[in-house]
């Protein structure tokens, strides 16, 4: 009976729309990111000098520009003061090149304001990916010594726990990031349209890019609340062996 709940139908069913799901996210962003990449914004200004007037504008100053190669390299390093650009946005007059650098700056005015969430996102940040594998093999080490462990019943209930507690730091930054990287293509639109760096007709096609990009950030959440079930039914089984 505790296999059956570990291989529950539903829990199979919701992973398959997730992976769906997020193929289909990933898909459009590639496809409207492309299609922006190729329309040059009308205000004729690269993603270089966006940044730097989004900056001013905020009366943030100490932020340098840097290249970073590769694709979908763009950040932004509140420890180095620098927002890095990738291939396709350095010095890049696209509209998919400006909304990108003007979403990265949005990063560096929530730094610049304080934004608490931001901040908490921050602190969760670098234990986020350790705990992210760890707390499943704690959990799975749980099971097999409820397995193959009589006696430590107790023992092994604690450490699936424990194992949940450690993936709970991952979830929760998860949970964070998302209306983080929503408030920072917020404020880099809104900067976009009041400074006119993209042509009035060329807005929609621009906040086309930057929401299928926060996609793939629900798509994540939704991804680490997947992982975060499986690891309660696999102590639900534990329990129930023991």
């Amino acid at each position: 009976m505790g296999y059956f709940y570990i291989n529950s139908p539903v829990y199979y069913i919701l992973a398959l729309i997730v992976m769906i799901w997020s193929f289909a996210v990933q898909s459009a962003l590639k496809s409207k990111a492309k299609k922006g990449s190729q329309i040059r914004a009308q205000s004729g200004k690269t993603a270089n000098s966006v940044v730097q007037e989004m900056l001013a504008a905020h009366d943030i100053y100490g932020i340098t520009i840097e290249h970073k190669p590769g694709e979908l390299t763009d950040c932004y390093s509140p420890k180095e003061g620098k927002i890095y650009l990738s291939d396709t946005t350095y010095n890049q007059t696209s509209i998919t090149a400006i909304a990108v650098a003007a979403h990265e700056c949005g990063h560096a005015v929530q730094d610049h304001v304080n934004m608490p969430i931001y901040r908490f996102r921050q602190l969760l940040a670098p234990a986020a990916g350790i705990c992210s594998s760890a707390g499943v093999y704690i959990v799975i080490g749980g099971l097999l010594l409820s397995r193959f462990a009589n006696g430590n019943s107790d023992l092994a209930f604690f450490i699936c726990n424990l194992g949940i507690v450690v993936y709970l730091v991952t979830f929760l930054f998860y949970l964070v990031m998302l209306p983080v990287e929503r408030d920072a293509s917020r404020r880099a639109y809104k900067d976009m349209k009041e400074f006119g760096w993209v042509g009035e007709d060329q807005l929609k096609q621009t906040y086309k890019v930057l929401r299928a990009a926060g996609d793939t950030y629900a798509v994540a959440l939704a991804s680490s609340a997947l992982t975060l079930l499986r690891l309660l039914l696999i102590r639900g089984n534990s329990r129930r062996r023991s």
